[in-house]
């Protein structure tokens, strides 16, 4: 849908979060709809069937569902369904020709992805712009003039496009927000239809190394493969294009190892755009890492406590304790998400260098179950705790015991229920490891 298509509709923005705000003050400020109602499902005295009464265009926010009864019937009724994406997505292919949007989505390493990309172009003169999911609301952009716009897409977000944007990377894919989707099985075709409406000449960019992405992503027509021997490619702390080093992951202010195989994707869009890629290696040394990613918080009587709050996956936590090479503890819990702690536990058992684990939160007893089944280990000791200040006490006490230099947090699990978002949890820890003495 066009923009000029929301001149005389009555139209009903259904949420108005961030991006919902964002998406009335450009109906507001460029006069469209005939009539704009509000509705929030999450008001009790509200009545849907009343607001609904005359509505020609809904205008979803990404936390309403796709899969909503009302946003199903609605379809079937002939009410059109758009997001303040879609919007963006289909203006900018439309009538903005020379504007060329880059899309990055994955279950983890999104934002880092979008963030370091940024800081390249821009470093590299490039007028560019960053939205989306971090940054500016994708559609306050169509009021602005840029040569590159580069958006982190979610999966809520890239659910029901029918634009795609001209370069799309996708990171990866593990099993997260299954409740949203109604099932893993439609998360992942609803991440990969990102990609779904590219045209000839668009590319899309996929992680080789994760077998579930690159299952998924069989049959897109524009599909190029990076993390592979004759592309940009990590091995260990190191970065290469082919056979040519461009960086080791130790010249960067950037924490992670497993980040290099995100890197290898913003390179081969670094490349795909004729840009210098040993230049932009240069650039990146002056790139500040994201808040609560492998954030390192302070030292405590030489014990690094290190913030992984976005980690909201198993594989996250595997990814964040296989970055360092130190004696560790590790914090991990938050609400239910269908996820399976096999590989964690097994990671656990075959790493020495994981001294305790502390399992807290609604799915902390599900954690704890796979440890015990897994981790055999005598010099491993495992805490069932309540609340994120005892494990963090516990697992600092152990580390020290044990002569460890590292304690990390690292949830593998959405905050909801207990904190409003990932950064709350992770300034919560930031607090609670301040405050030690």
């Amino acid at each position: 849908m066009l923009i000029k298509d929301l001149k005389d509709k009555k139209i009903m923005m259904w949420g108005l979060g961030t991006e919902g705000k964002a998406c009335l003050d450009y109906l507001k400020r460029h006069n469209l709809g005939r009539e704009i109602v509000i509705y929030d499902d999450s008001v009790p005295s509200q009545s849907y069937a009343q607001t609904i009464e005359g509505v020609e265009v809904i205008i979803k926010s990404p936390g309403v569902s796709a899969y909503k009864d009302e946003i199903i019937a609605a379809k079937q009724n002939g009410i059109a369904v758009t997001s303040s994406s879609d919007l963006f997505l289909s203006e900018m292919r439309q009538n903005h020709p020379q504007t060329k949007v880059i899309g990055v989505t994955g279950s983890k390493g999104k934002s880092t992805s979008v963030s370091a990309l940024y800081h390249i172009l821009q470093k590299a003169g490039v007028n560019a712009a960053l939205g989306g999911n971090i940054g500016k609301a994708l559609i306050d952009l169509l009021d602005e003039e840029h040569d590159i716009v580069v958006g982190e897409f979610s999966s809520y977000q890239a659910t029901d496009l029918s634009s795609s944007p001209h370069i799309v990377m996708f990171t990866n894919l593990f099993s997260v927000h299954t409740d949203w989707h109604h099932g893993h099985e439609n998360y992942c075709r609803d991440k990969i239809h990102l990609a779904a409406n590219q045209k000839a000449g668009d590319i899309c960019l996929v992680n080789s190394r994760n077998e579930q992405l690159v299952h998924y992503c069989r049959g897109l027509k524009n599909a190029q493969f990076y993390n592979t021997a004759e592309s940009f490619h990590a091995e260990g702390k190191e970065l290469f294009y082919g056979n040519e080093k461009l960086l080791n992951i130790e010249e960067l202010k950037l924490c992670g190892n497993h980040n290099l195989d995100n890197l290898a994707g913003v390179f081969a869009i670094i490349k795909h755009l004729g840009l210098e890629p040993k230049a932009s290696a240069e650039s990146l040394k002056s790139f500040a890492p994201l808040p609560h990613r492998l954030q390192k918080v302070t030292t405590k009587h030489g014990v690094l406590f290190i913030n992984d709050s976005i980690s909201t996956a198993p594989e996250a936590a595997i990814g964040g304790m296989d970055s360092f090479e130190d004696t560790m503890g590790i914090i991990s819990g938050g609400t239910i998400n269908q996820q399976d702690y096999t590989e964690y536990a097994k990671y656990i058992q075959a790493h020495p260098k994981v001294k305790a684990a502390a399992t807290l939160f609604q799915c902390g007893p599900q954690i704890a179950e796979a440890i015990k089944k897994y981790v055999t280990r005598e010099d491993f000791v495992l805490f069932e705790v309540e609340t994120l200040e005892e494990a963090v006490n516990k697992v600092y006490n152990e580390v020290k015991k044990a002569d460890g230099s590292l304690v990390l947090f690292s949830p593998t699990a959405p905050s909801f229920g207990y904190y409003k978002n990932f950064m709350e949890r992770g300034q919560d820890f930031i607090d609670i490891v301040n405050k030690l003495a």
